[in-house]
This record gives structure tokens, sequence and C-alpha cells, in this order.
């Protein structure tokens, strides 16, 4: 089989030439999916010199009109050869793939308003939510992470309804001294937490709101930011071969905002993360050289040397501040996101198994409940810049994605 695309506006015509049966329904999959993980939500397959439709290319085309029309794209049919139109009309499938049906909705077509921009790296679509903004708590004291010094005066139960994103040191469970054995990175958002244990497991913990339920954990020290998010952006990597680094995104954030300090969500495709998490909870035994020291480093700690996860879906939380002005607050929390000059920041980012987003105006929850849903996390880690090497320093990249923005206040009042 022979495939060839091109543009026509927002739809892209993709021209099937051959048999579309068992050997090659493999490699119309591979093709639509590529194009879903681009951005392409709007397809158009030419099927006139299609000489041969089989069961197993039916489902395909099925399989593949479902991902379309759940990620608010459509995938349409046109000129099908006469074996193949006979084929799809017998089986009654003609009627879900014809340009009418899958055309664009108004809906789709207007959102809303955007703004777009680019920079060297990036290119960026900017919506305007209308949030007025996140009020933020602190808890806890992480400088007690040195010596792994945290007992049960540390420990907070801390409610996590729809409106909070949340990070820190927590575990699932009723008490401190049920959770002694497994604190570690955690993240919540939209009413779902994600946590790592810190047992040496890589399983990860979940909790989500179901009905009146709505998830607590016991943290040891944490951020929560209870509000409303004020900009949604939509950004995407010039060039696939070099990601967009977890330092520009930040500093987009900050450019948004009149604010010393932001709260920010990602959801976005990874090009490789830089982290660490902890291989033991800092609560089980007080030790004078945890987690830092050496060689007990290896036994409390795993850090990823290289960029992990890339292709992944990676649903991240965080807190980023200006290097100068950063509230005195946030201060013990929050190092460099990059190299020097960097903005200053905490984030904590879980990979999932990828699913590409909607295109346009997303809506937070919607956007990583089934991610939750599926319980696919590959981990919980605490994003890093490895700068041992000051000439390359590496960071999370990202290669495409949605990150929502919020000002931050401290206090009972948001801005």
């Amino acid at each position: 089989m022979d495939i060839t695309s091109e543009q026509l506006g927002e739809r892209t015509i993709v021209r099937l030439s051959g048999r579309l049966d068992g050997r090659w329904a493999d490699h119309l999959s591979h093709e639509l999916d590529s194009r879903l993980r681009i951005g392409q939500h709007h397809l158009t397959l030419d099927l006139s010199e299609t000489v041969f439709l089989s069961s197993v290319g039916i489902r395909v085309l099925m399989n593949f009109y479902k991902k379309f029309k759940a990620l608010e794209g459509s995938l349409a049919i046109q000129n099908p050869s006469a074996q193949v139109g006979e084929i799809l009309q017998l089986a009654g499938l003609l009627k879900f793939f014809t340009p009418a049906a899958t055309a664009p909705s108004a809906t789709t077509r207007t959102l809303s308003a955007s703004r777009q921009h680019a920079s060297a790296t990036t290119r960026f679509e900017v919506f305007d939510l209308g949030g007025d903004g996140m009020a933020c708590r602190t808890q806890g004291d992480p400088a007690r992470l040195d010596g792994c010094r945290f007992t049960a005066d540390d420990c907070q139960r801390l409610s996590l309804p729809a409106s909070t994103l949340a990070l820190g040191l927590g575990a699932l469970g009723g008490t401190f001294d049920d959770c002694r054995n497994d604190f570690g990175e955690f993240l919540a958002l939209g009413g779902s937490a994600v946590c790592l244990p810190g047992n040496g497991s890589t399983q990860c913990d979940f909790l989500v709101a179901e009905g009146g339920y709505v998830p607590e954990i016991q943290s040891l020290y944490s951020l929560a930011c209870e509000g409303q998010f004020g900009h949604l952006v939509r950004f995407e990597a010039i060039d696939a071969q070099h990601p967009t680094g977890l330092t520009e995104l930040t500093q987009a954030a900050l450019a948004l905002v009149d604010a010393p300090s932001v709260c920010i969500a990602i959801a976005a495709e990874s090009g490789g993360l830089i982290g660490a998490a902890l291989r033991r909870s800092p609560a089980a035994e007080a030790q004078a050289d945890a987690p830092w020291g050496f060689p007990a480093m290896r036994r409390w700690l795993s850090f990823s040397t290289e960029r992990l996860d890339a292709g992944s879906m990676v649903i991240a939380a965080g807190v980023i501040a200006r290097e100068n002005g950063c509230p005195e607050a946030l201060v013990p929390f929050v190092r460099p996101v990059g190299v020097a000059g960097s903005p200053l920041g905490h984030v904590h980012g879980a990979p999932f198994r990828f699913k590409p987003l909607p295109q346009g105006l997303i809506d937070l929850q919607r956007t990583i409940k089934p991610f939750i849903d599926a319980e696919s996390a590959h981990g919980v880690l605490h994003l890093l810049c490895d700068d041992r090497d000051p000439d390359q320093p590496e960071e999370s990249r990202f290669l495409r994605g949605a990150m929502w923005v919020a000002p931050l206040t401290f206090g009972a009042e948001k801005p």
C-alpha cells in the first residue's frame, strides 16, 4: 500500500493506493497514530485507488473513527472505489464516514478567541479563561528531608477537591502510622491524586473524586493552590528534534501574569524527563547522611541521568516564582528550574501511556481524568535540572501539549 497526503485548510487528505487488508492494516494504523500524535485531528481518507478492503481493514477504520471522535476530530472517507464503497455500504458503515457527518462542529470551530506567538523554538497559542487566580498554602518544612527527620508532628491530612492543585511528599492512608513506610512524591489535580510510595515500589497509588467523595492525603510537606486558572497555553516545539524545555515553559507562564509567582498544570507529550524520586520513606527512620550523603544517596534516591519516558503523556503540577521577588513563603520549597537565571520552581510530573489531546480550548479535569482512570502512571518525579556539566545542562522537555496558568497569592484573598 502507498500512502500520500496533502493539506487542505484544517483538513488533511490521505490517499491510500492498494489493498487495505491484514498485511497493510498495521501500516495504516501507524500512519493514523502518527497523524493524531502531531495534532492532525481532521482527516479525509481518499479511497479511490483502494482496490480491496478486508474485515481487518474495517476494524482499523472504525477504531480510528472512535479515536478521532473522542478528540472532537473527524475521520471521513471520500471517493471510495466501487468495490470498497459497496463493502462499506453493505456493512452499514459508510454513514459514519461521510464528510457531512464528520465535519468539524461550529462549537469546535469557534471555541474561543486566542492569541498566537512564537519563540525561536516553540509555537504558543493562549486562551483567556477568566479565572481570578489561586491562593497558595504551604505546609511543613522541606528542610526536614535532610536526615529524614519527619515525625507524626510533621504530618497533616490534606483534602484534595477538584479546585485544588497540590504537590509534595505524602502517602495515601488513614494515619501517620499507617503511612510511615510509604511517604513519597505526590501530585493532585482536578480531584485526582497520584502518589509513588517511598517503599521501593514502582507501582503508583491513586485516589479519584467520585460523587461526594473528596480524596485526602497524609502530607509531610506540601504546596496546595486553591482557585481558578486564568490562562490556557497550547504549545508545540517547532523542531521535534529539539523539544521545548521546562525552563521556557515556566518563563512563558510568568510572562502571562503580573505576579511574582504562578501555579501551573501541564498535560503534554514528553520529549524526556529529568528528575528524582525517593526510594525509601523519609519518615521510616532518621539517618544523618540521608538522603543526600554518599553512599546513602544510592539507597534513598533514584535519579534520571538521561531524559526518561520520551513519547509518554506527562501530567505535571507545580509552583513557579521569579528569581527576583520570590514570595518568602515559597523560598524553602523552590530551586532553579534550569541553569542560573532561570525561574525558581517546584514541579512534579507523572508520565502515562500516550493518548493524544484534543486541540484548542480544553478543560483540565476532563483532560486528565482518562489518564488517572487508566492507572497507567510510570511513576512520579520531582522534575530537576541536571547541571553537573554546566556546558550541557539537561532538563525535562516536551513536544506539544497544554499548560494551565494562574497567578498566586498567599493568604485568604485571591487577586
